[in-house]
């Protein structure tokens, strides 16, 4: 069942595929139910994730949303311990590059070393950490794995930057909530060769400020199924409606 989906939020429908789309084939030629905000595409400077270029990341693990979205990439994180399953299962299934969640707060140390290296196995475009993951632990991972590693940051301490860095982290998630713009800032200044992703938030004038403030890329959180069926659900009574006598 295919349907057009008009959900009201910073997703869409509208993205026109122009002439050149067609006929050089770009990435984002299919037409997507959901498509990503203009803005980042034409904003952001993006970054390098493996061989690819990404500017928007999908935060999710809902196969049935990667599959129906245009972002460059697929941010897959839960709040479960790390599970070789779902990586293996992501990347083969995503025509995408996939972060990988490896560990955090749960786990953390050798697991997660494990996790990460079988990541790069499995075909991943990269690793991320939580914020709770020690300095000592991504120094060891850096010494097991080659593909990037993305570390989730709330602060733009100095120190705690720098100390990442020199750890191995090679791109920053910032997740700040209602300081994520002036979080990327501080960072963006202070480390102005570091590449950032940021967290979008769920309207417009925060991925612009976010983009404006220095992120390299933007992290989206696709509406759920059970919103985007509800939006369908009401359209299809209204019509039903339209045809009582």
């Amino acid at each position: 069942m295919e349907t057009n989906l008009n959900f009201e939020s910073i997703w869409g429908n509208n993205k026109k595929i122009t002439f050149w789309d067609r006929f050089f084939k770009t990435h984002h030629l299919q037409k997507k139910a959901l498509s990503t905000p203009s803005m980042i595409q034409q904003n952001c400077e993006g970054l390098s994730l493996g061989n690819q270029h990404v500017k928007s990341l999908i935060f999710s693990t809902d196969m049935a949303l990667i599959e129906n979205n245009d972002a460059d990439a697929v941010l897959a994180v839960y709040p479960f311990a790390p599970s070789t399953k779902l990586m293996k299962t992501l990347i083969g299934f995503s025509d995408k590059p996939v972060v990988c969640g490896v560990g955090g707060g749960t786990t953390k140390g050798k697991k997660s070393i494990e996790m990460a290296m079988f990541a790069q196995d499995s075909g991943a475009s990269g690793v991320i950490v939580n914020i709770p993951f020690e300095n000592r632990d991504l120094e060891r991972m850096r010494k097991s794995i080659s593909i990037p590693i993305v570390a989730s940051i709330a602060s733009s301490e100095k120190s705690v930057i720098q100390n990442r860095i020199n750890s191995g982290v090679d791109v920053f998630h910032v997740t700040g909530g209602k300081n994520t713009s002036e979080i990327v800032k501080g960072i963006s200044s202070l480390f102005p060769y570091v590449s950032i992703m940021a967290t979008g938030g769920n309207n417009f004038g925060s991925i612009e400020a976010s983009i404006n403030s220095g992120a390299n890329a933007i992290v989206l959180s696709p509406p759920s199924n059970k919103d985007l069926f509800k939006s369908v659900m009401e359209k299809y009574r209204k019509g039903v409606k339209l045809f009582r006598f």
